[in-house]
């Protein structure tokens, strides 16, 4: 279901909001069945909760709730594991109870106004300023990550048809153009949302790198080619540097699951 959420506020701050209704309407649809047994686990029990859930008027409740409004992609996701790993309710009041307010702290949360609340605004600043004062070494990071893979395909064309030397770099040439291109973007970003949006989709593709540069290297050491293998080393070590010298920073760390749940303005 979290994906489900995720993608609901995605399309909310893109403005298509009705999509994103419909969204959170399958979540909330699923937390309601969450809170009551599975008929898979007891048929009987489970119908007697469902009717006795149908004859409570939620209007009466409102008063009796505790409500909480998450800010944020984590702390609207806490809450949603919580009410999960909480199991069925033991009681069709104590049902519509937790239904209710944890659908209130999806929806509260989800389909809230796109712009970055102060608190994370402040610490997306500091990034900001962090990643400009390191732009000489992202453009460097940008040349680097985009050139290496294609750098290798060069030798290894000369030494297996040029469609399968492209393709077992694929892995490898994916990912590393993705956080190239928008580490350029970063190097020169028109304001905070496109910087902190690059240098996320940077952070993301990172791990892949690494995933892509062993695939790569088994698929060619595996057809003779080992030298080439050990060429494409560098982009792991350009991985490690480009956390070290950009992401290992206490101010990304708070913000970096946040980036995508608002617009930064």
């Amino acid at each position: 279901m979290k994906k489900y959420v995720i993608e609901a506020r995605h399309r909310w701050i893109k403005g298509r909001r009705e999509e994103a209704a419909k969204l959170v309407g399958r979540v909330l649809h699923y937390i309601g069945d969450s809170m009551i047994i599975s008929p898979s686990k007891d048929r009987d029990l489970h119908d007697r909760m469902e009717r006795e859930c149908s004859r409570i008027d939620p209007r009466h409740l409102i008063g009796d709730l505790s409500l909480f409004r998450p800010i944020g992609k984590r702390e609207t996701l806490r809450v949603l594991v919580d009410s999960l790993e909480g199991g069925p309710a033991s009681s069709a009041l104590e049902a519509v109870k937790r239904t209710l307010s944890t659908s209130f702290s999806i929806i509260s949360s989800t389909l809230s106004p796109s712009m970055v609340p102060e608190r994370f605004r402040v610490l997306g600043d500091r990034c900001q300023e962090y990643f400009r004062g390191r732009r000489k070494f992202i453009l460097i990071l940008s040349l680097i990550l985009t050139m290496l893979p294609f750098i290798a395909l060069i030798p290894l064309s000369l030494k297996l048809k040029p469609a399968i030397a492209l393709a077992s770099l694929i892995p490898t040439i994916a990912p590393s153009m993705i956080a190239g291109i928008s580490g350029m973007i970063l190097y020169r970003p028109r304001d905070m949302n496109t910087a902190l949006y690059s240098a996320w989709r940077i952070y993301r593709m990172l791990p892949w790198i690494i995933i892509g540069v062993v695939i790569s290297g088994l698929i060619i050491s595996g057809m003779g080619c080992m030298a080439i293998a050990i060429s494409l080393t560098p982009e792991i070590i350009m991985v490690i540097i480009a956390y070290l010298r950009l992401f290992n920073v206490i101010e990304w760390k708070r913000i970096k699951d946040e980036i995508d749940w608002f617009m930064w303005r």
